[in-house]
């Protein structure tokens, strides 16, 4: 979709506040379990990523409606999202190493042992003793499993569907990563995977060099090589709508998606039913995918943080830890077809008749390209800015465009904006949310927080307005 309306930038808002941290700166000198037999089949289907931790030892995992990020150099392991089970309360640890989230559980490994909180009806959150010390943990829908310094994987919990069965011949296990029923480990030969096989789902192809392993519900993937291979799972998308991905660097598979991070970006592709529609981010480097009972929720992380999208129904995609970014968000429905508002949003030369916030707009409308905005932060002060256009889905009615900077790590983000033409024909729900991120978003938050609300109320405000009487004009 197009470029849509104004808003503050990054550029813009990058020149003003280094200008105002300068001043500041310058200014303010457990019993081992017997394998259990329990007919009942899982809660709910389920997240999992893959065992995919960043050389500073940071992690992102996602359950079925909650998240966990494991940032070693600034806050330690932060989970948020639904806690009905328990599975955000975080115990004491002191110097966790490694988490996995799935189902309605969460397990770390805090200096070799594993703890596990949440959940507990499968006895999956009653950790076996003598493990050995833990490298690696890895939660499934109700069961766990754990990979030790000798190279050995025990699991626990659910065993239903053979997934505590783990084949007597594994070796040289290089990462693990479970499933709904199933389980996977990436060895140093290729992969294994144990469990249930309703789905195909430890049906693994032939592999030429996996690096990356992610298993979602009932499917399975790898980044094999310079691609990106998966297979099981229930669903024709997960198979047949594999977008081009050159040069895959992260994978992450949740109840029913994939996600993947290539040149092109992040994209995700799976169940239709499920609006999973990628966030475009500056510069990820780790995914996560949760979700299941057909909602679905996703976040990444940047050099500079974590962003979450997808489905808040229980706050999965509420991530509030450090550092901080910021997310501004309005929306408005619109008594206007969805066709009529968006040529309203094209038409840039009348952006000034309409818009308060946004009152000139000059682009060539290409992806790619620039796009110079006047914005009229306060009446006080007027900023131009210019920032390139990222997404231009006209079919879908949703665009998105970010600064181009240097320095992601002290000031970048995204805005995003579409419309959904409403089910029973009424009208139509424009959305437009920005991204802001970055050490320096404190200070750009102090100066500008209450002008960016006010801006993009405003642009939403006019926008309907504006469509509106277009409408209804002879």
């Amino acid at each position: 979709m197009q470029l849509l309306p104004p808003i503050p930038s990054r550029s813009a808002v990058a020149a003003v506040t280094s200008a105002a941290f300068s001043l500041c700166l310058a200014a303010c000198i457990q019993g081992d379990l017997e394998p259990e037999s329990d007919p009942d089949t899982i809660r709910s289907p389920v997240e999992v990523s893959a065992a995919d931790t960043t050389a500073s030892g940071e992690q992102l995992v996602a359950g079925r409606a909650h998240g966990c990020s494991l940032d070693p150099a600034i806050s330690g392991l932060l989970c948020w999202g639904d806690n009905r089970r328990g599975q955000t309360d975080v115990p004491r640890l002191i110097a966790p190493s490694f988490v996995s989230a799935g189902g309605d559980v969460t397990c770390a490994i805090d200096r070799g042992r594993v703890r596990c909180w949440g959940d507990n009806s499968k006895r999956q959150t009653s950790v076996p003793s003598r493990l050995g010390t833990s490298t690696q943990v890895a939660v499934g829908g109700a069961h766990v499993c754990a990979l030790n310094d000798a190279d050995k994987v025990r699991c626990w919990g659910d065993s239903t569907h053979g997934q505590l069965a783990v084949p007597a011949s594994l070796r040289g296990v290089r990462a693990i990563a479970a499933g709904a029923r199933h389980t996977c480990a990436l060895t140093s030969s290729g992969v294994t995977c144990w469990g249930d096989n309703a789905s195909a789902q430890l049906d693994v192809p032939p592999l030429v060099r996996p690096s990356r392993l992610a298993v979602g519900a009932f499917h399975s993937c790898v980044i094999d090589g310079e691609d990106v291979t998966c297979w099981g799972g229930d669903l024709d998308a997960l198979r047949d709508e594999m977008p081009e991905l050159p040069h895959p660097t992260a994978i992450a598979a949740g109840a029913a998606h994939t996600c993947v991070v290539s040149d092109l970006g992040t994209q995700c592709w799976g169940d239709a039913r499920i609006s999973l529609t990628p966030r475009e981010l500056t510069l990820p480097i780790q995914l996560a995918v949760g979700g299941g009972d057909g909602v679905a929720h996703a976040c990444a992380r940047h050099q500079q943080g974590v962003a979450c999208w997808g489905d808040d129904s229980l706050e999965q995609t509420q991530y509030d830890g450090l550092p901080l970014h910021a997310l501004y968000r309005a929306e408005t429905v619109i008594d206007a077809p969805a066709a009529l508002v968006w040529d309203v949003l094209m038409d840039l030369p009348n952006y000034g008749e309409w818009n308060p916030y946004t009152i000139a707009m000059k682009s060539t409308l290409r992806v790619g390209d620039p796009m110079v905005m006047t914005v009229r932060m306060s009446a006080l002060l007027t900023l131009e800015q210019t920032e390139h256009i990222r997404v231009l889905d006209y079919d879908g009615y949703k665009a998105c465009w970010g600064i181009n900077t240097t320095t992601p790590a002290l000031n970048s983000g995204e805005r995003c904006q579409w419309l959904e033409e409403l089910s029973d024909g009424s009208g139509t729900r424009y959305i437009t949310e920005d991204l802001i991120e970055g050490s320096l978003n404190p200070v750009v938050s102090g100066l500008f927080d209450g002008d960016l609300k006010v801006g993009f109320e405003g642009v939403a405000k006019g926008l309907k307005a504006r469509a509106e009487a277009l409408n209804t004009a002879p």
